[in-house]
């Protein structure tokens, strides 16, 4: 607990966390890229995306931060992670992930 009264939710963390740090709760978290296997799972729901498919978003971010704490559960996932941060967190698990950016830098190489 900080001097404020929050209480933290504390996860084991890698020795040397790799990904993008998004603050939840004025807690830094680390999402580190999807691994093939996590990619290879979630593509069918990653294709046909929208920013309000909830379950994607956790699912997603589950298997990105479970890269860099591993006691870390969907749950815990699904209870920290608010409706407004939706957006920041999918963008930087995809782009940490490199499955963002190529076609838009496709389009601006033809200029």
């Amino acid at each position: 607990m900080d001097h404020f009264g929050v209480t933290h939710m504390q996860f084991k963390q890698v020795e040397n966390p790799r990904g993008t740090t998004i603050i939840i709760d004025s807690q830094a978290f680390v999402f580190a890229p999807l691994s093939l296997g996590a990619v290879e799972k979630l593509l069918p729901a990653l294709q046909g995306f929208q920013p309000n498919d909830v379950g994607t978003v956790i699912d997603v971010a589950h298997k990105s931060l479970k890269r860099n704490y591993s006691d870390i559960t969907r749950d815990d996932v699904a209870d920290m992670i608010y409706m407004d941060q939706l957006e920041e967190v999918m963008g930087a698990v995809m782009s940490v992930s490199g499955l963002t950016g190529k076609a838009d830098a496709g389009e601006s190489s033809g200029e």
